[in-house]
């Protein structure tokens, strides 16, 4: 089999992924600027200055494309939540993480938008994270490590409920923050984000009266 031929120096795959990542940088900031419904075809490639024809190239519809701006995103953040290291103290470890989560949205607020809100109002992005834990749970668990046991509730039932009410608070507090309706500095609102994942999680790991080790009685 022959080399693949060049244009410029280029394979006609690697023109293919730059026209793709070219696409997806324009989505980001057509999303995160102006949500969901800003997100067309039409738009999106009058601003990437490529033809409709180099859209269908990559993306089926414009579904695809509102799917690969929010996986860029959260995989830029989970990349970032890698580095930190499991502490000796889980509220450390905690902390840690979800400044990292503060970081990331204060650099370009419009990625707290795609991961963050949109995902609230739009059909396509709520279906495409159906069954998955949320975001924050989904960042911040895996970078407790060995503490994750500890501070996770211990049932089914329980990791449903505090997930549910922990990312809700989570999100509106990081979005009120980005927003300025929450003027408070980034340190402050870490804190309370660190203080409301360990209230949760001390919470769901309680036993509920009725639960067999509610029914144990200390000598």
């Amino acid at each position: 089999m022959g080399a693949p031929k060049l244009w410029r120096g280029r394979t006609l795959d690697d023109r293919s992924a730059e026209r793709r990542e070219q696409l997806v940088d324009v989505g980001v900031d057509l999303l995160g600027s102006g949500g969901s419904a800003a997100v067309t075809m039409r738009a999106v490639t009058r601003l990437a200055n490529l033809s409709p024809r180099y859209f269908y190239e990559n993306f089926d519809d414009r579904r695809a494309l509102v799917i690969a701006v929010y996986d860029r995103l959260e995989t830029e953040l989970r990349t970032r939540l890698s580095a930190v290291a499991p502490d000796t103290d889980p509220q450390g470890t905690v902390r840690s993480a979800l400044e990292i989560c503060a970081t990331y949205f204060e650099e370009d607020p419009r990625r707290a938008r795609v991961l963050l809100r949109e995902p609230l109002t739009d059909d396509t992005l709520r279906e495409h994270s159906a069954g998955r834990l949320p975001l924050f749970l989904r960042t911040v668990v895996p970078a407790l490590g060995d503490d994750m046991d500890a501070l996770l509730p211990n049932s089914e039932e329980a990791l449903v409920i505090s997930a549910t009410a922990l990312s809700g608070a989570l999100v509106a507090l990081y979005v009120d923050w980005i927003d300025g309706r929450l003027p408070v500095p980034r340190d402050r609102l870490v804190d309370a984000a660190t203080e409301i994942v360990l209230s949760l999680a001390r919470t769901g790991t309680q036993p509920r009266p009725g639960d067999p080790e509610s029914d144990i009685v200390e000598p």
